[in-house]
């Protein structure tokens, strides 16, 4: 397997003997979003841990599980020890890993012994670089899941509330095979009130905003689009010029920049031009983004190294409005934006020698 040659690399940087994997988003990764360790997906953590040495993967489950994770889930190439029930598994790990000098683990699920040490930061680094085969998914996700607001677009009406809106959408998504982490519903005067309003009863009059989180095989992607009914008013077109403008920006510098803290300064630099520097300290432009959601952030001064292939989220927020999309750093050095598809209306963003395009306001 492609991820256990990078684990090995990461155990011998770190100078320890096994690295024990308890959440979802780290199981995911390593078996390259083929293998699904959930059963409570509310919970960060699997159904069934996985114990790494350079020579071994093995998987640590609850005996009364066993048998389905062993027939339907995991590769036949990896061993399974079972043990009675949760508590005692977690009691059975912690004596299997005291056996070596020094393990590295990613949670402490009450594990106490002296030879723990956390992940570092270099570990999930690592985790950032996708695969050929994560990128044809990436992208599939991205596209299908803007290709359902396209094709919902045309249903919404004034008068239904943001929760019926968001109910609807739910369920199409889920009928698609996505998850949906994150899908905030908002209108009017209620937009720009926070990055995060979630739908309530109330009835959209004139205007729409939908913001999403979405999942598949534990790869996320993340966007928000905006909708209209009747002709846009000058003071929203104005502000989503803005955003997108910055986006641009953001995009730009995620080709150039060496460093997440680079690409954080130029989006800091879209601001100050515009005079809305303040605006960049109320919410985060964006981050990684994968299997391990803002994990690393965009932040001032940060010399975590941007990686290719990988995928990052932008979301500049200027005067409550977002131009928020997924973008796939390729390994030529060229930025795809995943979630931005051929049907909804865009701007043309001009920059330099660049043409950046932006999703617009989608008149209903």
């Amino acid at each position: 397997m492609k991820r256990h040659e990078i684990v090995k690399e990461y155990i011998t940087e770190a100078s320890v003997e096994a690295i024990m994997l308890t959440r979802n988003s780290n199981i995911q990764w390593f078996f390259e979003g083929e293998v699904d360790p959930r059963i409570d997906t509310s919970s960060e953590f699997g159904g069934f841990w996985l114990l790494i040495t350079h020579s071994m993967v093995i998987a640590l489950c609850p005996d009364y599980d066993s048998e389905r994770v062993k027939d339907e889930v995991l590769p036949r190439d990896v061993e399974i020890l079972s043990f009675s029930g949760l508590l005692s598994m977690i009691d059975s790990a912690s004596r299997l890993c005291s056996k070596f000098k020094k393990i590295a683990v990613d949670s402490d699920v009450s594990f106490s012994c002296s030879n723990y040490v956390p992940l570092d930061e270099s570990f999930y680094e690592k985790t950032q670089l996708l695969t050929d085969r994560e990128i044809l998914r990436l992208r599939v996700l991205g596209k299908l899941s803007e290709n359902i607001l396209c094709e919902f677009a045309p249903e919404l009406q004034p008068g239904m509330t943001e929760i019926e809106i968001e109910k609807v959408l739910r369920a199409i998504f889920i009928e698609s095979g996505l998850e949906i982490p994150t899908l905030c519903v908002s209108s009017d005067e209620r937009i720009s009130k926070s990055p995060y309003p979630v739908s309530t009863a109330k009835k959209v009059s004139k205007y729409l905003m939908l913001r999403a989180t979405i999942k598949k095989q534990g790869l996320t992607v993340s966007f928000s689009r905006y909708f209209h009914f009747g002709a846009v008013p000058h003071e929203i077109e104005e502000k989503h010029e803005r955003a997108s403008g910055i986006a641009a920006k953001a995009a730009i510098a995620i080709m150039r920049a060496k460093s997440m803290g680079e690409v954080y300064e130029e989006i800091r630099n879209a601001y100050i031009a515009l005079n809305a520097v303040d605006e960049i300290t109320r919410f985060s432009p964006g981050g990684s983004i994968g299997y391990t959601q803002n994990k690393f952030l965009f932040s001032p001064d940060s010399q975590i190294a941007m990686k290719s292939p990988a995928s990052y989220a932008i979301g500049p927020r200027i005067g409550g409005l977002f131009s928020e999309d997924t973008v796939l750093l390729n390994p030529d050095g060229t930025a795809e934006f995943v979630t931005l598809g051929e049907d909804f209306p865009k701007v043309k963003v001009r920059l330099e020698s660049f043409r950046v395009h932006r999703p617009w306001i989608m008149i209903i």
